[in-house]
């Protein structure tokens, strides 16, 4: 704890994760905790979780969940049970384990329906007197852009007063988040918060395996792969892009394909009904396993996102895509946030604009990963964590 710390806890660290749901492969930021928990075990910290609103199951588990060849521990809570039950039953587990550390992993929506968790921070004081609490931001509120609706710009004016009202209660000693453009938000509301970058649920299998290559053979030179990866978001100027792909094809006498793989959800026949009619082949492989995943991202030319550029840093499937060495191309209508400047998040991260797609696909992808590793990111979090530990 906070006042009794010993020469082993300085070493190591225990550290409970809480998010909203722990259901593998359905929930984004579950499977960023479980990636993040299993690399500090890895490490020798004591790392666990909670999930303190799980929709996926209608009674408690208390267990293991197994990631990468480690094994850390779990409780997750149901969402059917009344709220004072699920904080109740996390302190009685948070209180046999007695961690320094207290992570919330932020997403307004995962602890409530509408975004509006309005009894949140107190709920959570209340789970450990002696604690140090760090808070990664995942998301903050709707109403960011300058096309929003009265609606969701009233809407976000309550859920940004939520978390200055979470920071006042629990007095975090680390707050970060992925993405510079959140990290601008918090900064006008006071709050200082470190750049934690994103790294990808699907790991690297060729890079985790290092006699393998992804360097393409000379009979695929005229071969170009495009990868769309993940939930596909309305808005994107598919049209468009279809289109230059097409005359870009028979210019140079390329053949260029799309491959869509994962849970894409119901703009994936979209995409594929524009493909096609402008004459181009698509392949629509559904969910697949990651070392499936990994090995159509590795043999890519391009990926593809219908996440904002703006937003993209906080995408797990773009993080895989840079992971695997792969440019990344936004293809989505313009979106700005009010009174912020727009950042250009990597520089091999790209917003797609009618007539630049050769400048586009002229970016090599990489033999090594352009963005960063589960290591990498869970060493930056541990130095910090570990730094404000002797500080106090």
């Amino acid at each position: 704890m906070v006042g009794s710390l010993t020469l082993v806890s300085i070493i190591t660290m225990k550290i409970v994760f809480l998010c909203g749901s722990l259901e593998p492969g359905c929930d984004g930021v579950g499977d960023y905790i479980r990636r993040l928990a299993g690399e500090l075990v890895r490490q020798g910290h004591h790392a666990s979780a909670i999930a303190l609103n799980d929709r996926h199951l209608k009674a408690q588990f208390t267990g293991t969940q197994h990631i990468e060849g480690v094994n850390f521990q779990v409780l997750r809570v149901p969402s059917v049970w009344p709220e004072r039950s699920r904080f109740h039953r996390a302190k009685e587990w948070i209180n046999e384990i007695q961690p320094e550390w207290l992570s919330l992993q932020y997403v307004p929506f995962a602890f409530h329906l509408k975004g509006l968790p309005f009894r949140l921070g107190g709920l959570l004081l209340n789970l450990a007197k002696e604690v140090r609490w760090h808070i990664m931001f995942h998301e903050l509120w709707v109403g960011m852009d300058t096309k929003s609706t009265k609606k969701h710009i009233l809407w976000g004016m309550v859920q940004r007063r939520l978390i200055k009202s979470l920071i006042s209660k629990l007095h975090p000693h680390v707050v970060q988040t992925q993405t510079r453009l959140y990290q601008a938000q918090l900064a006008k509301l006071g709050v200082k918060a470190e750049y934690l970058p994103l790294f990808a649920n699907i790991p690297n299998i060729r890079q985790m395996n290092t006699k393998s290559t992804t360097t393409r053979s000379s009979a695929d030179k005229n071969i170009i792969s495009l990868v769309l990866f993940g939930t596909i978001h309305p808005g994107a100027p598919v049209d468009e892009l279809a289109t230059e792909v097409a005359l870009y094809a028979r210019k140079k006498g390329l053949q260029i394909y799309l491959t869509i793989i994962g849970r894409c959800g119901t703009e994936q026949e979209h995409w594929t009904a524009v493909w096609q009619s402008a004459g181009l082949v698509v392949e629509v492989l559904g969910e697949q396993q990651p070392e499936r995943i990994s090995n159509v991202l590795g043999n890519a030319s391009i990926g593809l996102s219908t996440t904002p550029i703006a937003l993209v840093e906080k995408s797990g499937a773009a993080a895989a895509m840079l992971e695997h060495g792969l440019p990344v191309l936004c293809v989505r209508d313009p979106w700005e946030a009010r009174g912020l400047k727009s950042l250009n998040p990597h520089p091999a991260i790209f917003e797609y604009r009618n007539g630049h797609l050769e400048e586009y696909l002229a970016y090599k992808r990489q033999d090594f990963s352009l963005g960063s590793t589960v290591s990498e990111v869970s060493r930056q979090l541990e130095n910090t964590l570990m730094k404000t530990i002797r500080a106090t």
